[in-house]
């Protein structure tokens, strides 16, 4: 028989047991918790969203980084140019979040997701002289010509007497493909100086006399001769509305890749740029760049 002593005892340890199984007081910090309990102590921001790739998408790019960021205390992203195929080598391995590219993933690089957020439109653009102030538009047969290296001198397409001095975009470049591949039909580009970044070719055509190159048109510049091509007995300019109409031949869709589907913040950064109020608010109001739902043509291939 239970003395008094024993039976406070064990009232005492069933009423201990009771309140401990009914405990809902979280973990303290550094212990393991539940799952759910370590998914609410997660931190919201997942590091910086890194992106590399095209520099033609480089300012529009930049214009939703800064954009992002404000609106997103704490958000991170770091843009870095380098080509449109270095963005897509480094998404596929995973050294960057997004790739940037003007071009179409190639047919091996089937686990990259393309996000297509904006078009954009390429044209020759050439150093401004004397020699060539009165040519504002040029065949496309003309234009090929002038890359492959076959017309070499300014007075053999109505200008004066200059030699030109080609400068190419190198091989990793997506402005290379899309142009050699309209213009040209491939890369077919005359052996010449080369430079990696659209900046930089901007800078180098200003100083070198008879210089001519390729740039998208968020890259255009009023000191530089941006020239229109015949078609026919038309000429198109490089504008939106010719390039929307499928008139002006020489644009691309420009793709945001990730590996795989996108996610966290890659997949916050992705909604962003895709977003109606920056697609129709923002992007149209950055150089060159036209809301890929303005087009009354489609692409499939660069």
């Amino acid at each position: 028989m239970l003395v008094r002593s024993e039976l406070i005892s064990l009232a005492f340890f069933l009423a201990l047991g009771a309140a401990l199984g009914c405990d809902k007081t979280p973990p303290p910090e550094g212990t393991a918790g539940t799952a759910s309990t370590q998914a609410a102590l997660a931190p919201v921001s997942d590091g910086p969203i890194r992106v590399s790739g095209s520099s033609a998408l480089q300012p529009l790019v930049n214009a939703a980084k800064e954009k992002f960021e404000a609106q997103n205390k704490g958000a991170s992203v770091e843009v870095s140019a380098g080509g449109s195929k270095k963005g897509l080598v480094d998404v596929a391995s995973g050294a960057v979040q997004i790739g940037d590219s003007d071009i179409f993933a190639a047919p091996d690089q089937k686990n990259l997701v393309d996000h297509k957020v904006a078009v954009v439109g390429f044209a020759a653009m050439a150093n401004k002289g004397p020699y060539n102030a009165k040519i504002t538009s040029l065949g496309m047969d003309q234009i090929a010509k002038i890359f492959t290296g076959d017309i070499k001198n300014w007075k053999d397409v109505g200008g004066g007497s200059q030699p030109i001095v080609v400068i190419n975009r190198a091989p990793a470049s997506g402005t290379r493909t899309v142009f050699g591949n309209v213009v040209l039909g491939g890369d077919k580009f005359v052996e010449s100086q080369t430079e990696d970044n659209s900046g930089a070719l901007v800078a180098k055509l200003k100083q070198t006399q008879g210089a001519i190159s390729y740039l998208a048109l968020s890259f255009k510049d009023d000191d530089l001769l941006t020239l229109s091509i015949k078609i026919g007995p038309d000429t198109m300019d490089p504008t939106a509305e010719t390039i929307t109409q499928g008139k002006y031949p020489v644009w691309s869709y420009e793709h945001m890749y990730t590996k795989g589907e996108a996610t966290g913040g890659a997949k916050r950064f992705l909604d962003f740029v895709l977003s109606p109020d920056f697609q129709t608010t923002t992007l149209p109001s950055v150089k060159g760049f036209i809301p890929i739902t303005a087009m009354k043509v489609q692409r499939d291939k660069d």
